[in-house]
Formats: C-alpha cells, sequence, structure tokens
C-alpha cells in the first residue's frame, strides 16, 4: 500500500520533475523516502520489542532521559552502571544549525540539519531537523523548498512541538507567494497549536494576509481580536488597521467613529493627516459630504507637511470646494508638487494676501528647491525688510545665510548675513546662535581669524547661552589651529576654569599639555597629560591623554591578549560577589529566572524569538528589564537568560543594571567580577568577526568596538535612518558593497539583517575608507560614520594631528562616535590585556 501512495505522489509531481536539477530532484526524492521513514521506523521498533520481549528483563530498569531541544526520549539502562547519557550527535547538529541560522550562513545551517535528519531514527530529531531545513529555506526565499518541507513535516509529525512553528513559517512563505488564503489558514493552525501566548501578534499579522486577500472583514475581526490580548504592539497602528479594514468591509460608520477616537489619542501630524483623510473617505462613502470636506480641510489646514494632507488636498480641489491659496501652496510645497506650489503662491498674492510675508517665505523655499537659490534671496529680502515682529523673520534671515553658504558657496557673504542680524536685534533669542553659526561658516571658508574672533565673542556676549563654553573651547583649538599656541594656552586654561564635568576637565587638561608641548614646555604638558589621564579613566580624553604619555599611536592593542573566555564558569564567582553586596539569602536560587519565568512578558518574548520575530522579543525582553530594575537579583536572573540566549543588546544593558544598582561609576565596573565585562564587552560573533579582521588587517578589538557602538551586538536591529544590522550598514551602502564583491546572490537589503553578510560589508567598508585616507583609522570611523565627503573636508582641516582632526569634526554625533569607539577599544585592551 505505501508503495502505491509512493508511486502516486511520484506521477503526480512528474511534470514538476522534469523541470528540477539533479540536485533538485535527490531533495525531492529524500523528503519521499523521509515521509515514510516512520513506517520502517515502525517495522524496525516492533521487531526490537518482539525480540526484547524473549530476553530475559532486569528488574526495575533505570530509565535515563536522552539530553535533547525536542522531547526526551526514554531509554532504558543497567540497574547498577548507570551511564552518563551523551548528547545524540543529531542534536549537536541540530544546535549548530541553529547557530547557523542565527550567523545569517544558510547554507551551512542546511548541511547540519541534512546530517542530523540522515543519522538521527528519533521521530523528535527528525522533526527539529525538518524545521530546521524549512527556515533555512526560508531564509534563502526558496518558497517551494520551504512548503515542500514543512508540509512533509506536518504529514509525518502531525503531532510534533515543531508543528505550530512549522504553521507559522509556511504562513510566512505562504504570504511572500501571495497565497494570502493559505496564510491565513496556517497562522490559524499555529493558534490553535500555541494558545494564549503570543495570540496579539499572530492575529495582527493574520489580519493583514486576510486584508491583503481582500476579506476585509475578516481582517477587522482578527485586528479587534488582536487588541484584546495582551502585546506591545502600537495600539494606535493597530486600530488604523482596524478602522481602514471597517471601511473597506462596507462598515464605513464603525470606520468614523474609531477614526474619531484615534484623533484624540495620536501624537504625531503625519498620523493626524493619515486620520483626517480617511476619515473624509469614510463619510464619502456614507454620502455625508459636508463632514467629509470637513475632515479633508482640517489635515490642509493643521498638517501640512504630510504627505497625507496633499491627499486631501487633491480630493477638495477636485470635489470644486474651495481651498485658501496660501495654504494650498504650502501643502504643495511640502509634497514637492513645486509648479504648483508657486502657482498657488502667485494666485494668493494677486488676492490682497491677509499675511505677505509668510507667503514670501515658503515663495523663497520653493524657488531654492527648483534650483532658483539667487531669487529664493530676493524673496526671503521681502521678509527681513517688512516686519521684524513676523514669526518668519529669523527664519528669513536663517535661509537667506543657509543659501548662500550650502548653495551658492559664499560663505563671507552668509557670515556677514548673520552678523547683520546679531547688529539689528542682538537681544533677539536666537541671536547668540546665529553667531555662533557665523564662526562655524567663517571656519569653513578657512577665515580662521574671524573664526576665533566670532567664538570668543558667543562666550564674552552671551554667557547665558547654552554652547557659551564650547564657544571658548572652540576658540583655543581655532587658535591652535592658526598657531596661536600662547593664546591658545590661555584660552584653554580659561575653559578649565568654567567647566565642571569630569569629560570637559580632562579636556581642558589634554589641550593645555599640548599647547604647553608646542611651545616647548614639555615638562608641563607632561604634567597636565597626567592629571588629564587621572580625571576621567575611561573617558576619551583620559585614554588619549594616557596613550600619549606612553608614545601610543591611537587604537594601539596590547602585545598580548585573549578572548576567550567561559562565561558558566565565571558565574560561580558572580553570584557570591552578588549575594555579599545585595545581601541576597544563601538559599535563593540564582541559576534560573525564578518567578520571572511565569512573567507573560519573558514568555511572549521566547516565543517571538523562537519564530524568529527577534525586535519584538527584544521589545517584550527590554520591559521585563525595565520592570525589574531595582532588583538586582531579578536584574542578575535576566542578563544569564538574555546571554544565553542570544540577546546580547538587552543582556549588555541588564548587566551593567546590575552594576548601577550597586553604586559602580564606568571605573568602578572595572573591578567588578569579570562575568559581568565579559557580558558588556563580549567577543561575540567570534567565528565571523575574527577571520575577517584579520583578512582585512584589522586588529579584532576595533571591530568589536565599532559593532558595540553600532548595534550593541543585535544583528537584527534598523536605526530610523534605515540603517541594518551589527555594522549598521544603509541599503544603498550595502547594494554598493555587493555589487563590487559579489556576494550574496540575489541579495536584497534584508540580507543586511545576516550577520556574516552584514560584518563582510561593515568591515569591507571601513577597510575602503581607511584605504582611501591613506590608514588615518580616525578620518575612517569619521566616514563610516559621517560620510566620506565630510571626512575628507574635516582631513583637510586637520591633516596631520588625530587630536585637532576630532575636535573640527562637526557632526556632534560623528564626534561622539570616533570618541565612543575609542573608549570602547580601549576597554577590550584593559578587560582582555594578558601582556605580562
Amino acid at each position: 500500500m505505501q508503495f502505491e501512495i509512493a508511486c502516486e505522489i511520484t506521477k503526480r509531481n512528474s511534470s514538476l520533475l522534469t523541470h528540477l536539477s539533479t540536485c533538485d530532484i535527490l531533495a525531492y526524492m529524500k523528503l519521499l523516502f523521509i515521509r515514510f521513514l516512520p513506517w520502517l521506523v515502525l517495522l524496525i521498533v516492533s521487531f526490537a520489542c518482539v525480540r526484547q520481549a524473549s530476553l530475559p528483563m532486569e528488574e526495575n530498569p533505570i530509565i535515563t532521559p536522552i539530553i535533547s531541544s525536542a522531547t526526551p526520549t526514554i531509554k532504558p539502562t543497567q540497574k547498577n552502571t548507570p551511564q552518563p547519557t551523551p548528547t545524540p550527535v543529531p542534536a549537536i547538529r541540530i544546535e549548530a544549525g541553529e547557530r547557523a541560522l542565527m550567523n545569517g550562513d544558510w547554507q551551512s545551517a542546511l548541511e547540519e540539519y541534512n546530517i542530523a535528519l540522515e543519522v538521527s531514527n528519533a521521530p523528535e530529531l527528525q522533526s527539529a531537523a525538518l524545521l530546521g531545513i524549512g527556515k533555512a529555506r526560508l531564509l534563502e526565499r526558496n518558497y517551494y523548498e520551504v512548503d515542500l518541507t514543512l508540509e512533509g513535516l506536518l504529514q509525518l509529525f502531525p503531532d510534533s512541538i515543531e508543528a505550530a512553528e512549522a504553521y507559522f513559517a509556511l504562513g510566512q512563505s505562504y504570504t511572500a507567494q501571495e497565497k494570502y488564503l493559505d496564510a491565513a489558514d496556517a497562522y490559524l493552525e499555529y493558534l490553535i497549536r500555541r494558545p494564549g501566548v503570543i495570540d496579539s501578534y499572530v492575529l495582527d499579522i493574520r489580519g493583514d494576509t486576510l486584508f491583503a486577500a481582500s476579506d476585509y472583514a475578516g481582517a477587522a475581526n482578527d485586528y479587534l481580536a488582536a487588541l484584546e490580548s495582551p502585546s506591545l504592539l502600537d495600539q494606535i497602528q493597530l486600530k488604523l488597521k482596524l478602522a481602514r479594514a471597517y471601511a473597506l468591509s462596507g462598515d464605513p460608520t464603525s470606520a468614523i467613529s474609531l477614526y474619531d477616537e484615534l484623533y484624540q489619542q495620536a501624537g504625531s501630524d503625519h498620523t493626524l493627516a493619515l486620520i483626517d483623510l480617511r476619515r473624509g473617505q469614510a463619510y464619502e462613502a456614507l454620502g455625508q459630504l459636508e463632514q467629509a470636506y470637513r475632515s479633508y480641510q482640517d489635515a490642509v489646514d493643521q498638517y501640512p507637511t504630510s504627505y497625507d494632507a496633499y491627499s486631501a488636498l487633491v480630493a477638495l480641489v477636485e470635489a470644486g470646494i474651495e481651498v485658501d491659496q496660501l495654504q494650498r501652496g504650502i501643502v504643495n510645497y511640502y509634497a514637492a508638487q513645486y509648479g504648483l506650489a508657486l502657482t498657488a503662491f502667485d494666485r494668493y498674492l494677486q488676492e490682497a494676501p491677509a499675511d505677505p510675508i509668510k507667503t514670501y517665505y515658503y515663495y523663497g523655499l520653493t524657488l531654492r528647491a527648483i534650483g532658483d537659490s539667487v531669487q529664493a534671496i530676493i524673496y526671503w529680502d521681502k521678509v527681513i525688510q517688512d516686519d521684524s515682529a513676523h514669526l518668519f523673520w529669523d527664519d528669513a534671515w536663517e535661509q537667506k545665510a543657509y543659501t548662500q553658504w550650502a548653495y551658492l558657496e559664499e560663505y563671507e557673504t552668509a557670515t556677514q548675513t548673520l552678523l547683520d542680524f546679531v547688529d539689528k536685534a542682538s537681544g533677539h533669542p536666537r541671536a547668540a546662535e546665529f553667531l555662533f553659526e557665523a564662526a562655524l561658516i567663517a571656519e569653513k571658508a578657512e577665515n580662521l581669524e574671524q573664526a576665533a574672533e566670532l567664538f570668543q565673542r558667543v562666550n564674552s556676549h552671551y554667557p547665558n547661552y547654552e554652547r557659551s563654553t564650547q564657544s571658548l573651547f572652540l576658540t583655543g583649538i581655532t587658535r591652535y589651529r592658526l598657531g596661536n599656541y600662547q593664546d591658545a594656552l590661555r584660552t584653554f586654561q580659561h575653559y578649565l576654569s568654567l567647566v565642571t564635568t569630569l569629560e570637559d576637565r580632562a579636556a581642558a587638561n589634554l589641550w593645555i599639555g599640548k599647547s604647553q608641548h608646542e611651545l616647548g614646555d614639555l615638562e608641563s604638558a607632561k604634567a597636565f597629560w597626567e592629571t588629564a589621564a587621572s580625571i576621567d579613566p575611561t573617558g576619551y580624553y583620559s585614554e588619549r591623554a594616557r596613550d600619549i604619555l606612553h608614545d601610543h599611536e591611537p587604537f594601539s592593542p596590547p602585545q598580548d591578549y585573549d578572548l576567550v573566555y567561559d562565561l558558566q564558569s565565571e558565574r560561580e564567582e558572580a553570584e557570591k560577589w552578588l549575594r555579599t553586596t545585595f545581601t541576597i539569602p544563601p538559599d535563593t536560587d540564582l541559576s534560573t529566572l525564578g518567578e520571572l519565568a511565569n512573567d507573560q512578558r519573558i514568555q511572549r518574548g521566547i516565543e517571538l524569538w523562537r519564530l524568529g520575530l527577534f525586535d519584538l522579543a527584544r521589545s517584550e525582553f527590554e520591559q521585563v528589564r525595565l520592570y525589574v530594575a531595582n532588583d538586582p537579583t531579578d536584574t542578575y536572573r535576566l542578563t544569564n537568560f538574555l546571554v544565553d540566549l542570544g540577546c546580547y543588546r538587552v543582556a549588555i544593558l541588564s548587566a551593567r543594571q546590575v552594576l548601577d544598582l550597586a553604586l559602580m561609576d564606568d571605573v568602578g565596573t572595572l573591578s567588578a567580577p569579570i562575568y559581568f565585562n565579559h557580558i558588556r564587552f563580549g567577543s561575540y560573533f567570534t567565528e565571523s568577526i575574527i577571520p575577517l579582521a584579520n583578512d582585512y588587517g584589522f586588529h579584532p578589538f576595533l571591530i568589536f568596538s565599532l559593532v558595540r557602538q553600532e548595534s550593541l551586538f543585535d544583528p537584527h536591529i534598523s536605526s530610523s535612518a534605515g540603517a541594518r544590522g551589527l555594522m549598521q550598514i544603509m541599503p544603498s551602502t550595502g547594494a554598493d558593497i555587493q555589487k563590487n564583491l559579489g556576494f550574496p546572490d540575489n541579495y536584497t537589503i534584508d540580507d543586511l539583517l545576516r550577520p556574516e553578510v552584514n560584518l563582510l560589508f561593515g568591515i569591507d567598508y571601513l577597510d575602503t575608507q581607511r584605504d582611501y585616507f591613506d590608514g588615518n583609522i580616525y578620518a575612517a570611523l569619521a566616514a563610516y560614520n559621517g560620510g566620506p565627503g565630510n571626512a575628507a573636508i574635516w582631513l583637510n582641516a586637520a591633516p596631520e594631528d588625530f587630536d585637532l582632526f576630532l575636535e573640527v569634526v562637526r557632526f556632534v554625533e560623528t564626534r561622539n562616535y570616533i570618541r565612543g569607539v575609542y573608549e570602547l577599544f580601549n576597554l577590550y585592551r584593559v578587560i582582555y590585556n594578558r601582556t605580562p
């Protein structure tokens, strides 16, 4: 009978087989073999049982579980000779496959899972291996293989613990193939098998698949159910989807009611404009046009910067509704409809306008956007000359100066524009800001004498300005660049007398030392560098002063180091310290999560992590971390759990949280049990980072430091700007690198979330910048964060002095970035140094 079934399946798929490669046919035949393997296993087991029944039986056999990630199998052993049961080879292979998946190495994962499948007779291990193969194929976007493998798993092992996850992965595969109803069915099967854990998340996903299938009523039901289940989902976004589903399912009344509720809850202009637009559409569906137009008009008037306001404007214009021409022009401007914007502004100005000044301001912005910067300045001059009390008066000055230097490269003119503003309105709230900006523009023009004078003027005339002391520091830096070391020295001494933070005092001492060194007073220079080094240990300026004292180049590694450590063995020391520091009773179990294991957020996080929904899982774990912020015991337990799971970002924050509760400052944490510092500054992803660092000639400490600075070792994170993965690669940069390397095949931006791809791309890009800047690592790091064009400008301003280069970097983020990587590198040097 089974042979007949196999023949029938083969016959049904014969047309497909003709299109497959030899490897695919072998894989297909292998799966057929696997499908009927249980009957062979049953035959063998039955024979063994019959044979066992004919043998003498030991009394009271000991049963020992085989350790595996799946349901343990019970195995009899001899009564008086208990043997430790080794982890089965297939289970080791499956664990290796899981690690390979986490590293983004699909091929290695497939190899491990296939070996486990070939050598195992245990159903639970076969099921786990098949699930692993299906997940790897899903990540490869090989959806045919996904469906074949996971559907086979569900036929063979429908009651396995892997079945629920297999259905979820099938839902993802079907969705990618636009088989939305099949996907919805698969997600439902998951919910049936795993009820009450992450219902809200899965219902939200299932609602999206039903919405994509145009089953709006079904989608609405799922979204509503998702709202009623606990989760960290954005409730406003979920309600927006629900309202949209109501509207498209033929229930605009319910949609309007929900939009009215959301309008009172939403905070961003973008969301409010969207609500106005959707609410207006729902009113139109009911034939209530007056209410619809009122909603559209609200979007136009209140939220003109949102593109949805432009859609609302189009709806009003198409309906023949009169719209204020000024507001119409502003909406068109923000929607990049520049021709329409100018036309609307012209109409407004021809109608005895109530607010021509505002019109001139936006007219200038629009002209600049289409490339006519000279005419734009003419319109801003109309604002400047008209009314100093107008809301846009200072903005017009700002835009004029910015256009002069950034678009027209008229640096001296731009500087003078801002100085004219200060002369006309020295008491204006923005006068100090504009004076500071004038100094920066003079610096860009390489007019350093004027820049120094203006920085000094900011500090002396506007001492309460938030950047007043920074201006004094920049005065010293500019005078140092001019070679006026005596004045620079006096300036830095004055700065030291004003600042209070450890970082600022260390910076002042370092630069006093550098000024004295240039003046030939080497003993005084050394003394101030020693002071700088002692003020803020682990801080950039102190670490930099220490390197100067030891004549070390920046980012100099130790002679000998060791990145190998064993967190498990280090926990004993950590627990002893924890019990003593926080007076934890000796009978308190610190080896498990304790009661935290029952926390729904932990349970949801574990399930989400297992399903590959890492961002959602991390959010759940982060909520738990904040919840136990004042509890060292649970914070420590959470740290152990997260680092074992591989959720390094939250584990690092949690480990520091324990040390914070012990009232340890940055320096003090270095004396904490090494366990905490190995977590906080770990050598994660070593199997990828070490070989790549060696291949490209980087010290591993630098790469570990950069990865920690970028992502805290979170391979799944994305920034608001779109940067992705461990080394935060921008999609456009990733595409360029992939073209150069020819790896990976069939590249998409999702590959940036694969550690093996992201690390290669990031290190390759850093190497490119290092080569471009002739080995200058400061410039390479500046280029990595702030762009190579900006780094080239900064390097041109300070080509031979690392310290000076840092201070002329004009992006605060990039300056902090370089300092942060430097600090981390030195921490890795301290923690892993094995030099005698």
